[in-house]
């Protein structure tokens, strides 16, 4: 396939060409030339760049699958698919799947799955044995495998086995990802402790739950070594204190998911299972910190927090409904909508720049002999995402039939180009 895309701005910070207008020539999935005085051949898929912007290919540090124990819920293709509409070339998959990621075969056999659009499966494996919080598993196995991080899922309650764990990962270098919540004060929770849990009589995880084992993952970390990522916080204050412990010298990174940006526990008070999520969302004055934290650089990543679910498991009692949001596609618009960012190479930094540094993934530059993993996006177009168009098997999302600014375009990997199909209803403002 020869693909040309012309006359595109060109955003990777810290990259020499990034602010430049450039047309890409690439053929069969390789990037043969670049430049701005380049004319496209009649043979080549024309692209036309202007208004656009294109990056490096945007990575998802926290998406769940369905395949292979929950092909109800999503299958390796709708997923691939899913993740290329949604701008993102590469997606982290978290161990909790059917089976557990936590075996050399089951780190390979995503690592080594090949996709119909060229989409990367990345692994962050259990670091525990079942998820149990009780034995580690073969890390150091399954970082020789291919793991690029490894995960808790669940915050682990003994602070000295959690220590243990940040000081044996740095014997392969990999990042430990942490939800941080005090199991006693969230078990059993179906959204945040506030005035809507207490009207509606639903228990609910008061924000503290973060806060303390935010502040014990800190201190451990600091005791410990090693590098520890704080995945989906939900509470501005949390995301403080790993600012502060940033400044501090740690290595300690934080992400949200793109969907705590636009809702609060308000949405959850007619017993809408769309917006039930982990963690749960919580109240308008916390989601406004939360966009003035992203606005000044305290988030280091932003997360689908992916979490296919079918209909079986949403549409029933609220109290028996799982958790989560299938957000591939709509993170980007969702993150540019509702934390008003203007600015970007601020979002490319939280979609690629920062996600990469965080997994050690080596920083793209523009060469030519590179495999193509390029995402073309737009901060002025108007999407309508449209069920015809979802491309999820999954479809617990509440932006179904809703307006958002921005939209990607499409993705370009070595396996060709790949237009968002939600981008092909949409309007400029």
């Amino acid at each position: 396939m020869k693909l040309f895309i012309n006359n595109i701005l060109w955003i990777n910070p810290g990259d020499n060409e990034t602010g430049n207008r450039l047309s890409f020539r690439i053929t069969n999935g390789i990037l043969v030339g670049f430049g701005s005085d380049l004319i496209p051949d009649p043979s080549e898929l024309f692209v036309d760049g202007s208004g656009y912007f294109c990056s490096p290919g945007w990575i998802d540090l926290v998406c769940k699958s369905g395949a292979p124990g929950n092909p109800q819920n999503e299958s390796m293709e709708s997923l691939a698919k899913a993740a290329a509409a949604g701008g993102f070339t590469k997606i982290m998959l978290q161990p909790d799947t059917k089976p557990i990621l936590q075996t050399i075969e089951s780190v390979a056999y995503f690592k080594n799955y090949k996709s119909i659009n060229g989409i990367e499966l990345l692994v962050s494996a259990a670091a525990t044995k079942d998820l149990g919080g009780q034995k580690m598993s073969e890390m150091l196995r399954l970082a020789k495998q291919g793991a690029d991080s490894f995960s808790t899922v669940k915050t682990i309650s003994n602070a000295g086995f959690f220590g243990r764990i940040l000081q044996y990962l740095q014997h392969c270098g990999k990042v430990l990802f942490d939800q941080p919540s005090e199991d006693s004060l969230s078990r059993n929770a179906q959204m945040h402790e506030g005035e809507v849990s207490e009207r509606r009589g639903l228990s609910g995880a008061p924000i503290e739950a973060e806060l303390l084992v935010t502040d014990r993952d800190i201190t451990l970390l600091k005791y410990a070594g090693g590098k520890l990522h704080l995945a989906c916080l939900s509470s501005s204050e949390a995301v403080e204190k790993v600012s502060e412990a940033q400044k501090n010298g740690l290595s300690i990174s934080c992400s949200i998911a793109a969907n705590q940006l636009a809702f609060t526990h308000e949405n959850l008070d007619q017993f809408d299972t769309v917006h039930k999520v982990w963690p749960p969302y919580r109240t308008e004055e916390n989601r406004l910190e939360l966009v003035k934290c992203l606005q000044e650089g305290k988030i280091d990543a932003v997360v689908s927090n992916h979490t296919p679910l079918h209909y079986d498991f949403k549409d029933i009692e609220f109290e028996n409904a799982s958790f989560g949001i299938s957000a591939l596609e709509t993170t980007f618009s969702a993150l540019v909508h509702f934390g008003k960012l203007k600015d970007p190479e601020a979002i490319v930094k939280l979609l690629y720049t920062n996600p990469a540094q965080i997994i050690d993934k080596s920083k793209v530059d523009l060469k030519s002999g590179m495999v193509a993993d390029f995402t073309i996006f737009s901060l002025g177009v108007i999407s309508t995402f449209l069920k015809d168009n979802w491309q999820s098997k999954s479809s617990n999302n509440p932006f179904l039939g809703e307006e958002l600014r921005g939209s990607v375009i499409g993705v370009v990997t070595g396996l060709g180009y790949f237009e968002n199909p939600h981008a092909m209803i949409t309007k400029t403002q």
